[in-house]
């Protein structure tokens, strides 16, 4: 009995040694760091999801459950419900960047380019590192035939990701982790 309980104290210690290296391996600096240096593409992707995982977690039940079922409203084009949510999150929340950022997105996918940049903004003023809401400043500038600009977002955003989608759009722009083309 006491070789059982010893067992299960180890499997208990591992367990939660293990959360803990699980947590810490999710730290965004951490993450952001192993993005920046990433070897390829399929690498950078992984640590992607695990950024955008991270940037969906607020630390409230509620406004995860609101920023859940505005992603469910968006994802059947309900978008004026998605955005009556997260009004309801940002006043929840207001110092939460996922829930700008998905403001942004919302407003892209409506073709209103100012209020999304306007959303983008914020974003970035709480999370600079956001490579979401700088790509979508990038295909924003695009869309109103501003290639310099979005040129020089992209050039911005390669800094923070290499691996950056939006990089296929500048065939010419290399990221900091790949030579000159």
């Amino acid at each position: 009995m006491r070789l059982l309980n010893s067992w299960s104290f180890a499997v208990l210690v591992a367990l939660l040694v293990g959360n803990l290296a699980l947590a810490a391996d999710d730290d965004l600096d951490q993450l952001f760091a192993r993005l920046a240096q990433a070897p390829d593409e399929a690498s950078a992707r992984i640590i992607e999801d695990r950024i955008w995982r991270r940037w969906f977690e607020s630390g409230d039940e509620t406004v995860d459950a609101l920023m859940e079922q505005a992603m469910g409203q968006r994802n059947v084009y309900d978008f004026a419900g998605a955005l009556d949510t997260l009004d309801q999150v940002t006043a929840l929340m207001p110092d939460y960047a996922e829930a700008w950022n998905q403001r942004a997105t919302i407003h892209f996918y409506r073709e209103e380019y100012e209020e999304s940049l306007v959303a983008i903004a914020r974003t970035l003023e709480l999370e600079p590192r956001h490579f979401g809401a700088m790509a979508g400043r990038i295909l924003i500038r695009l869309q109103q035939l501003k290639p310099a600009l979005a040129r020089q977002n992209l050039v911005e955003a390669l800094k923070i990701n290499p691996w950056l989608r939006e990089r296929a759009l500048f065939p010419d722009v290399s990221s900091p982790m790949q030579p000159e083309t």
